[in-house]
C-alpha cells in the first residue's frame, strides 16, 4: 500500500510539474506568437483588435513596406557578416587566451587572471573608448564590429574553468609525443571543449546580431555599414513619431501601415533568424553551461 501511494504521489507530482511547465510555455511563447499573427494581418484591419489565434485578413503589407522603405538587404548583409565573422574570431582568440590562463605552469598566472577579471568591473568610459578607436582608424570602418570584441572576458572565464576541469593526462600524453602548445590546443583541447564552445558561440552570435549601439556611435556617418538592428530601431523611432504627431513616411506605400504593425513586423524580422540558429546549439548549451559551473 505504501509503495502504491509513493508511486501515486510521484505521478501526481509529474502531472502537476508538466501542467505548470505547459502553462509557463504558453505564457512565454504567446506574446511572440501574437506579434507574428498581428504582423501577418492587414494593418488597417488589425486596428479593430480581437486577434488571438490566427490572422483575420492575411496580408504581407507590413513586411513589404518595411523591406522597401529602407535598405534592409544591405543591413542584413552587414549583420550576417559581423555575426559570422565576429563570432568565429572571438571564439578562437578567446579560447586561446583561456587555454593559456588555464595552464598551471604559466608564470604570474593568478595575476593575469585577476587583471582580466578587473576589466569586467572597471571601464574607462565611452569617450576614451571612442578616441582610442578613432586613433586606430576604426571609426566608419566595418572592423569596429570585429576587432574590439576579439576577446570576451566573461566567455574566457567560462572556457578557462571548463579547460581546468579536463584531465591533465590529455595534454601530457600529447606533449610526450612531441606536440607543442598550439598543437595541443587545436587538436586535443578544442575538440573536447565542444559543449562550452557552443555556449560561447551562442552568446557571441546573439550579442553580435542584436548589437546596434556600436554602429550608432562609431559608424553613424556611413549608412552602408549600419546593421539590421540599427535600421529597424530607427524605423521604430519613426513609427513612434508618426503615431504621436501623425507624421507620414516618405514612401507612399507606408500610408497603409500602422505603427503597431510596423513594430510587430520589425520585431519578427529581428528575432526569427537567431531563433532558427539556437535549436542547433541547445543540447550543447545546457551541457556546457552546467559542466562549466559545476567544475568551477
Amino acid at each position: 500500500m505504501t509503495i502504491w501511494k509513493e508511486k501515486f504521489s510521484d505521478k501526481l507530482f509529474n502531472i502537476i510539474a508538466v501542467a505548470l511547465l505547459f502553462i509557463l510555455a504558453i505564457v512565454t511563447l504567446y506574446p511572440f506568437y501574437y506579434l507574428l499573427i498581428y504582423s501577418l494581418n492587414d494593418p488597417i484591419d488589425a486596428m479593430r483588435g480581437d486577434l488571438y489565434l490566427w490572422p483575420r485578413v492575411l496580408s504581407t503589407t507590413a513586411y513589404r513596406v518595411v523591406w522597401t522603405t529602407n535598405d534592409i538587404g544591405q543591413a542584413t548583409l552587414i549583420s550576417t557578416s559581423r555575426t559570422v565573422l565576429g563570432t568565429v574570431i572571438m571564439l578562437f582568440f578567446t579560447s586561446m587566451l583561456a587555454y593559456v590562463l588555464s595552464r598551471s605552469y604559466l608564470v604570474f598566472r593568478k595575476f593575469f587572471n585577476r587583471l582580466f577579471i578587473i576589466t569586467m568591473y572597471v571601464s574607462a568610459g565611452l569617450i576614451p573608448w571612442y578616441l582610442t578607436l578613432k586613433e586606430y582608424g576604426f571609426i566608419n570602418n566595418f572592423f569596429v564590429y570585429i576587432i574590439p570584441g576579439m576577446i570576451g572576458v566573461f566567455n574566457m572565464v567560462l572556457i578557462r574553468v571548463y579547460m581546468e576541469g579536463l584531465p591533465v593526462e590529455l595534454s601530457e600524453s600529447a606533449e610526450i609525443d612531441g606536440a607543442n602548445d598550439f598543437v595541443v590546443f587545436t587538436r586535443i583541447v578544442l575538440p573536447v571543449c565542444t559543449p562550452v564552445l557552443a555556449v560561447v558561440c551562442v552568446f557571441g552570435a546573439v550579442g553580435q546580431w542584436n548589437s546596434w549601439f556600436d554602429a550608432a556611435v562609431f559608424n553613424n556617418a556611413n549608412k552602408d555599414l549600419q546593421p539590421l538592428q540599427l535600421i529597424l530601431m530607427n524605423m521604430l523611432k519613426r513609427a513612434a513619431i508618426r503615431s504621436s504627431s501623425d507624421v507620414q513616411m516618405n514612401n507612399s506605400a507606408s500610408l497603409s501601415l500602422t505603427p503597431e504593425s510596423m513594430r510587430a513586423s520589425v520585431t519578427i524580422i529581428a528575432t526569427v533568424p537567431i531563433i532558427c540558429v539556437y535549436p542547433f546549439f541547445q543540447k550543447y548549451f545546457t551541457q556546457g553551461i552546467m559542466l562549466g559551473s559545476v567544475k568551477g
